[in-house]
């Protein structure tokens, strides 16, 4: 009863720090952000909001309309009634124009916001609201590329000097799967990405005790930040990943049975379902109104919502496929599809035919396990894996990082130097 009082608590204190680094950022002076928001719009109008990086690659898409959306917000938080501001999510909307159109339409004329999106936390404003005081969106893009670049490199770097080469490997395959190269170019893109790489961070120097309650508070928070930064994007890579590299790096110490596993992923999901009730119960005080009617129908069309003429097997057959297909190279013409599926004919044969007699079967279960999750997701949020592939398929970071860690175990390849063979 005490861990339990004390991980509430816990939970307690980080939403209402969250809350209030979000009214903090309300405080921010309109005029303040005015020029960089004007800079931004134009740079989000000169492009089309779901522009293609690579011209006929679909997964090179990038979200230049959440960005535009999440300024649009940005731009309506008053500093006159921060709280609320912060928790209705108030922007301008209309039919006729992509929404960078319709930012620079708000900036140029002086409308009212006439939308809520209070779905979500949009907590990247804490941080994006006074980057804006002297920064574009450009730039932002650009440090976000530096920090990004800086803590995926230290990460390898940390883990080649471990000799640590098969996590190396399955981070740097999984990094190149997911075209990486895009993410900073959304900020939609980046922030499951920036949590991740800290986590990884800290399961690598040995930042927990062996005490599995205790490192069930860092997935717990996990969970909240994730909720409280993303955008629905890959959000489950910030339980999985983690998880992963927990079993990897402690294979040999005695590994968390599936007891443990479900637990500590239980903690990361009530974190991260605990913050939208939060949010939904606070939007509600704010409104003076029960805001569920402005979410319900958001949730049906995520899970279930038909997309044109195609019945529910279709759907669910191409929400998998379109996943699938988006990883790279596959989506890169002939020769990348090629490519592709020769790459995972490998894997399978890699794993087959060069299997040891003994290895960790419970282990390879647990890879497994995590590595299917991504998969699972994909059909639980069927219409919204279909709609938006080309930014769910990087949840597969884990699974190409579990194939990885899954044919490491039953080859033996690179295992000695951690005293296994």
């Amino acid at each position: 009863m005490k861990k339990i009082l004390q991980g509430c608590l816990c939970f307690v204190l980080a939403a209402a720090v969250m809350l209030g680094l979000l009214v903090c950022a309300a405080l921010v002076p309109r005029e303040a952000i005015r020029k960089q928001v004007t800079e931004s719009a134009e740079y989000l109008c000169r492009t089309d909001e779901y522009a293609m990086a690579a011209e006929g690659v679909e997964s090179s898409r990038i979200d230049h309309y959440a960005d535009a959306v999440l300024l649009n917000i940005a731009w309506y938080m008053k500093a006159e009634d921060p709280l609320r501001s912060a928790l209705k999510a108030e922007y301008y909307d209309a039919e006729g124009l992509q929404k960078p159109e319709l930012l620079r339409e708000a900036l140029e004329h002086g409308l009212l916001p006439n939308e809520l999106y209070l779905r979500y936390w949009h907590g990247s404003l804490a941080l994006v609201r006074p980057m804006l005081t002297f920064l574009t969106l450009p730039q932002i893009y650009l440090w976000h590329s530096i920090l990004l670049g800086l803590l995926a490199a230290g990460l390898l770097f940390r883990l080649f000097r471990r000799k640590d080469f098969i996590a190396a490997t399955g981070i740097l395959c999984g990094m190149i799967g997911t075209a990486c190269w895009y993410i900073p170019r959304s900020l939609e893109f980046t922030w499951v990405f920036l949590i991740l790489l800290l986590q990884l961070h800290l399961v690598i120097s040995r930042f927990f005790p062996k005490d599995w309650f205790r490192r069930g508070l860092f997935f717990l928070l996990g969970g909240m930040i994730t909720n409280y930064l993303d955008f629905l994007s890959c959000e489950t890579l910030t339980l999985l990943m983690p998880l992963l590299m927990l079993l990897w790096t402690e294979r040999d110490a005695g590994k968390p049975d599936w007891k443990t596993l479900g637990k500590t992923a239980l903690l990361w999901g009530i974190g991260y379902g605990g913050m939208y009730l939060i949010k939904w119960a606070a939007a509600s005080l704010a409104l003076g109104e029960s805001a569920l009617p402005y979410v319900t129908g958001s949730i049906s069309r995520r899970l279930v919502g038909q997309v044109g003429e195609m019945d529910f097997f279709s759907e669910l057959f191409w929400a998998l496929f379109r996943n699938v297909y988006y990883l790279f190279p596959m989506d890169y013409g002939f020769a990348g599809t090629a490519a592709g599926i020769a790459a995972m004919i490998a894997a399978g044969y890699i794993g087959y035919v060069h299997r040891r007699k003994k290895y960790d079967k419970a282990l390879i279960g647990r890879f497994a396990a995590i590595g299917a999750v991504p998969f699972l997701r994909y059909l639980v949020l069927m219409n919204h894996s279909y709609m938006h592939a080309f930014f769910t398929y990087r949840a597969q970071l884990t699974t190409i990082f579990a194939v990885v860690l899954m044919l490491a175990e039953l080859t033996g390849w690179g295992l000695k130097k951690h005293g296994k063979a």
